[in-house]
């Protein structure tokens, strides 16, 4: 289960969010967000929504691989602006480096295992498991990029089985 529910996680959120595949407006119970879907193989889906109106929020990625069923949920963001401003970046550069490192990574990031490349220059990516129970299959994870040796975003996870 676990390779089939990576793939679609993985390819869902490269042809979505990080920029190869279509991201539309959605709204949800008065709330403005986007949304971006992906099926691939015979019955594998992939749908993401996000609610973040500038630069904070959250969403749920929710995907199904043949019986499989999963669910991604997510919130957090980057930075005020202000405080980006006082770095000299914006919010614009710490999501361009988010997209490419999605891409870059691919299955090596926001899935079961950790995954801590080497530094960008001033930039620094990271996934972390904080934890695993094996008699409940959740896992609580969080994904960091620090610039010049401050934290610039945060996006705790959830990833959870539908059972």
């Amino acid at each position: 289960m676990k390779e089939e529910i990576a793939k679609i996680l993985t390819d869902g959120l490269v042809e979505g969010y990080a920029g190869n595949g279509d991201v539309s407006s959605i709204e949800r119970a008065s709330f403005l967000g986007k949304a971006s879907h992906f099926e691939s193989e015979p019955g594998s889906v992939y749908h993401d929504e996000w609610f973040v109106p500038n630069y904070l929020g959250g969403g749920q990625e929710l995907v199904k691989a043949g019986e499989d069923m999963f669910t991604r949920l997510y919130a957090g963001g980057t930075s005020s602006p202000e405080q980006l401003a006082k770095l000299g970046i914006t919010v614009k550069d710490v999501g361009g480096y988010l997209r490419k490192k999605i891409v870059e990574l691919g299955n090596k990031t926001r899935l079961f295992n950790e995954c801590k490349p080497e530094p960008d220059n001033d930039w620094q990516y990271r996934y972390e498991i904080l934890m695993k129970d094996s008699s409940i299959p959740v896992i609580v994870s969080v994904e960091s990029i620090i610039y010049k040796g401050t934290r610039v975003h945060l996006h705790p996870f959830i990833l959870s089985p539908l059972k």
